[in-house]
């Protein structure tokens, strides 16, 4: 964690105080993106990034017109969500501390149109300036980063991008990378001490602006492939070089010049021979060692080849990483029953296979799909020729299943019950998942939370229920391959316990509708109710509603019930593991009362007033039923009363019978009618 913190440190320090990189404005893109809250030796990013910013600003010279610019930091999803959070100007270190310590971190990674956005700002066609971006994850947008760089570059303008890949795979790095350099700026990876070590090294050795810029020395490097080499085919290649962390053989078209956008290319780090895949169309390539130096990356050599036809052919993507659903283009005759496999480098029988699709002979060159295993390693793909006395193996290609890689983000803490938004990047192969689970569980089932990747509305972040037995548990990314499940991240997070609190009345009448506040996690499902005192059941309410809202929404109503006694009002959390009563209070419901005054007799099928005095609760009502009639509904005559009013008069007809009636005060209540009070009348 030190080493990841003193290289923030430096790389910040370096890029916007050293003398070769002084500049008169200046603008430092922060990441606000959700990925942000991903730990590194358990610590949150986030958290490491406000530190690093505290520390390194002050030391800055106080001439230098510094901004800061932020993406992702307010609304979840959106790719316009940019911000120049502080205007560029002289000795703005305090507030550009405090402006992140505020930050928010949500949203999607818009790197690019950030970059274009804080050129704009810096009005960069009249004035040098540099760009300071820190990021730890790729492009989630539209615009293609080197594309921008390159256009920057191209304007002819003095501004340099520099970019901190903070905690950033190899394969990351080289996604943004082009943007710095393309710009003449540098890219600094910010994830262990041994670069650290490199970037101070690196920076120390950086001239003044006085002076000429030093000139690096190219080491010497060789590549050795076959001549030629069919289409879709393997290549090996034999290699010499400094065989640096970063440093890369690729292949690309004959006299392409830039460092990205290769057909296929293999890490120096992965050792010799390297396996490169040859593209599906015929003509003249080249092999390249791909140097990273201490400024950008150099081609160190080249060697042509010759790529050729075939009559029978596989054209795989150029890497494929474990659990990947990829497509193969083929070559072939395409006869009833024909088949491309994949199976384990080596195998040779004719069953058995990882996963395979038929060829179709009006699908010729297909492609086809293949889903890759869950174990990395060496494999091969083959076209299955079926013969009428055997089947034929009449190509094998051997294919490199790399280690897929995932992260997980999400805060440290989060209260029981609650719902989390939970960052991730990954393969995003069909049927992948992200899930909660207890610490130290193991298995690929049995998990309290989850949500499938093709369910993400943003492509990088979904929902989580945390449970509500506070605890240790874990977020784990969980990739579905071809024969088996695995875990490819995980991040430890703490489920804390969390308060309720509930205001209500010490006592209303029956069937009275009375407000009641609330406190709580305001989780989706969470509701507040009413249940006799004593109730331990968390169904059966009598009354209830759900609680959602902020602030001054954080209320609602309920209705009492018919009959007095003593009751409860609860908040009841509802979680992955069931419903817990989290705060209750008791409320007393008394009886109500009510009058009713009219005339003693009437004719029939004439209309007649009644006075009335009573609750008035919303749906009580006056009737007129036949005596004796002790049953609520099936009325004659009814009238509903006018909610919140005291008394009044209601007006009531009487039916074409003579007889005995009865006029009554109906009470609705949440568990049901009451009658409050009766009169008899006589219908002649």
């Amino acid at each position: 964690m030190r080493a990841i913190l003193k290289s923030c440190l430096l790389s910040i320090a370096v890029l916007t105080s050293a003398p070769a990189l002084a500049a008169d404005k200046a603008i430092i893109i922060l990441d606000g993106s959700g990925s942000m809250w991903g730990q590194i030796d358990s610590k949150p990013k986030l958290e490491i990034a406000r530190e690093t910013l505290r520390k390194v600003l002050p030391t800055m010279r106080q001439e230098l017109e510094l901004g800061l610019m932020a993406y992702g930091h307010r609304k979840k999803g959106q790719c316009d969500d940019i911000e120049l959070v502080v205007e560029p100007a002289p000795g703005t270190g305090e507030v550009i501390t405090k402006a992140v310590a505020g930050m928010r971190f949500l949203g999607k990674t818009p790197l690019s149109a950030a970059v274009e956005q804080a050129a704009t700002a810096l009005r960069h066609t009249e004035e040098k300036a540099t760009v300071i971006l820190i990021t730890d994850g790729v492009e989630t947008c539209n615009p293609d980063p080197c594309a921008v760089g390159a256009a920057l570059a191209e304007a002819g303008v003095d501004l340099t991008v520099h970019v901190v890949g903070f905690g950033l795979s190899k394969d990351e790095g080289r996604q943004v990378a082009c943007l710095a350099e393309n710009t003449g700026g540098r890219y600094i990876q910010a994830t262990n001490a041994e670069e650290l070590s490199a970037a101070l090294n690196e920076t120390i050795s950086l001239p003044k602006e006085t002076e000429e810029p030093k000139k690096v020395e190219l080491p010497k490097a060789s590549v050795a492939p076959a001549p030629k080499v069919a289409i879709g085919s393997g290549l090996a290649v034999e290699w010499s070089g400094p065989g640096g962390e970063r440093d890369y053989v690729d292949l690309v078209p004959a006299g392409y010049e830039e460092t990205n956008g290769e057909i296929s290319y293999r890490y120096a780090s992965e050792g010799r021979p390297l396996q490169l895949r040859a593209p599906g169309q015929v003509g003249t390539y080249e092999v390249r060692y791909v140097w990273a130096g201490p400024d950008r990356r150099h081609v160190l050599a080249r060697s042509p080849v010759e790529v050729v036809d075939s009559e029978f052919a596989l054209i795989p993507p150029p890497s494929v990483t474990t659990g990947q659903a990829f497509e193969v283009k083929w070559k072939g005759p395409a006869n009833q029953g024909d088949y491309v496999d994949l199976v384990p480098a080596g195998h040779q029988e004719t069953s058995g296979e990882i996963s395979y699709f038929y060829v179709a002979r009006d699908q010729a060159s297909g492609p086809g799909k293949l889903q890759a295993p869950a174990e990395p390693g060496a494999y091969q793909l083959r076209y299955v020729l079926e013969a009428p006395d055997a089947k034929k193996v009449m190509i094998s290609v051997p294919l490199v299943v790399t280690p897929a890689t995932a992260t997980i983000a999400l805060p440290p803490k989060i209260g029981a019950g609650a719902d989390v938004s939970v960052a991730w990047t990954g393969p995003r192969n069909s049927g992948d998942y992200i899930d909660l689970v207890p610490a130290n569980f193991t298995e690929t089932n049995g998990e309290i939370s989850h949500f499938n990747i093709d369910s993400s509305e943003d492509g990088e972040t979904g929902a989580l229920r945390a449970p509500g037995t506070p605890g240790l548990y874990q977020v784990r990314y969980v990739m579905q391959a071809a024969d088996d499940k695995r875990v490819l991240a995980s991040q430890a997070v703490e489920v804390t316990a969390v308060d309720a609190m509930i205001t209500a009345p010490e006592s209303v009448t029956i069937g009275s509708r009375f407000e009641v506040e609330w406190n709580g996690p305001g989780s989706e499902s969470d509701y507040v109710d009413l249940v006799p005192a004593g109730s331990s059941e968390t169904n059966g309410e009598l009354s209830f509603f759900y609680a959602t809202g902020s602030g001054e929404e954080k209320r609602g109503m309920l209705q009492a019930p018919g009959k007095p006694g003593d009751y409860q009002t609860r908040y009841v959390q509802e979680t992955t593991d069931g419903k817990k009563v989290l705060a209750a209070r008791t409320v007393a419901v008394t009886p109500a009362t009510a009058t009713l005054a009219g005339p003693e007799a009437t004719e029939i099928q004439t209309e007649f007033m009644v006075e009335w005095t009573g609750p008035a609760n919303n749906g009580d009502y006056i009737d007129l039923v036949p005596a004796g009639h002790a049953e609520i509904g099936g009325e004659i005559s009814f009238v509903y009363l006018p909610s919140g009013t005291a008394g009044g008069n209601a007006a009531l007809k009487a039916p074409d019978q003579p007889g005995e009636y009865l006029i009554r005060y109906i009470l609705t209540a949440s568990d049901g009618p009451v009658m409050l009070e009766s009169r008899s009348i006589a219908v002649q």
